[in-house]
């Protein structure tokens, strides 16, 4: 009977102990996603936040940072091994062909360095993509991946841009592209 009360005592300590350390891991948790920005179910960040600063380089050589966006523009991305981003890159390639000109827009491969098998896919995404649209290839957590907030693919946001101001997300998702962008019919 004594070691049944002691077994007793000892389980009962070890669940208050428990239940102190998962408060306390509840509250952490708290603390730090309220200091992270809150992302969409498209996986990055939401209309109105602010994209943060980025710079990169497209394909061809030319810089780019979050300054250089117009309102308007859009910017999507792409990975390989993805199956809804290569479901849905033939049909944003045609929508940006019909909008050349008028929109800019902006194509991010992410592509890991240490994924050798998606290489040749990634290059075909690119070379399909820069025949309509700036094209930057970038890591996971490359500058713009970073600036957008992207955790998953494919992503897409339209972007307000006032002169002086640093730009932010108008739209996300698959209507960025049949939106109207601010100020214009």
């Amino acid at each position: 009977m004594v070691y049944l009360a002691i077994a007793l005592v000892v389980v009962g300590a070890l669940c208050a102990l428990d239940l102190l350390l998962t408060l306390a891991v509840l509250r952490r948790l708290r603390n730090r996603s309220s200091a992270a920005p809150a992302l969409t179910e498209d996986g990055g960040i939401p209309v109105g936040a602010t994209v943060a600063p980025f710079s990169s380089r497209c394909i061809e050589g030319m810089p780019l940072t979050e300054r250089d966006l117009t309102d308007g523009a859009v910017v999507s991305f792409f990975t390989p091994g993805c199956k809804p981003c290569r479901d849905k890159l033939p049909r944003f390639v045609e929508q940006v062909g019909a909008l050349q000109g008028r929109r800019q827009a902006i194509a991010v491969v992410v592509a890991g360095s240490h994924e050798q098998r998606y290489a040749d896919e990634a290059q075909a995404m690119a070379e399909q993509l820069s025949s309509v649209v700036r094209v930057i290839r970038e890591t996971p957590e490359g500058p713009c991946a970073s600036a957008f907030g992207v955790r998953a693919f494919p992503a897409q946001f339209a972007v307000s841009a006032v002169a002086g101001e640093p730009p932010t997300v108008a739209a996300v998702g698959d209507s960025v592209l049949t939106a109207v962008p601010a100020g214009r019919a």
